[in-house]
């Protein structure tokens, strides 16, 4: 669910696999939004083809060294294949935009250091993520303060 390409294909991974999985779980605590969840009983193929195509299309462009890194010739053709299909796709269905169009009018939480906090965690070349001491560090941290871990209070409270 929330993982990195290479964990999706379970070929590659590393301490920059958790790299971007740590994005993704920032990114769902920013929005509230369980966007690589798919409903896995529903799904007339296998969920991680899903999860990886909406990894591409937010994320893209997929980089060569990727699927280098895999060091896998099914799952490199899996990569090169639904980043063709992203391509040729003239109209992205929601959720499946760059993550770099999503806006803060949409997700209240996610501005713009948060958006460049989790590209520094999600970039599809493992060897360009920034390491976990960085972003540790990063001044998107700063700028929490009081208002709570990311400021996201607001997605998560009791509607009761």
């Amino acid at each position: 669910m929330w993982q990195s390409p290479e964990g999706q294909l379970g070929r590659g991974i590393g301490k920059h696999s958790e790299v971007f999985s740590f994005g993704l779980l920032c990114l769902f605590v920013l929005t509230g939004v369980e966007s690589y969840h798919p409903d896995f009983e529903s799904l007339p193929i296998e969920p991680e083809r899903v999860i990886l195509h909406k990894l591409l299309s937010n994320f893209g462009p997929l980089p060569d060294v990727l699927v280098k890194h895999v060091d896998d010739e099914k799952g490199g053709e899996l990569l090169k294949d639904l980043w063709k299909m992203i391509e040729e796709d003239e109209e992205r269905a929601e959720g499946y935009e760059p993550f770099e169009q999503w806006t803060e009018i949409d997700y209240p939480n996610l501005n713009e250091d948060a958006k460049r906090l989790i590209l520094r965690m999600t970039n599809l070349d493992p060897g360009k993520r920034a390491e976990m001491a960085d972003i540790m560090t990063d001044p998107y941290w700063d700028g929490v303060g009081s208002e709570g871990i990311f400021g996201a209070e607001e997605c998560f409270k009791d509607e009761s």
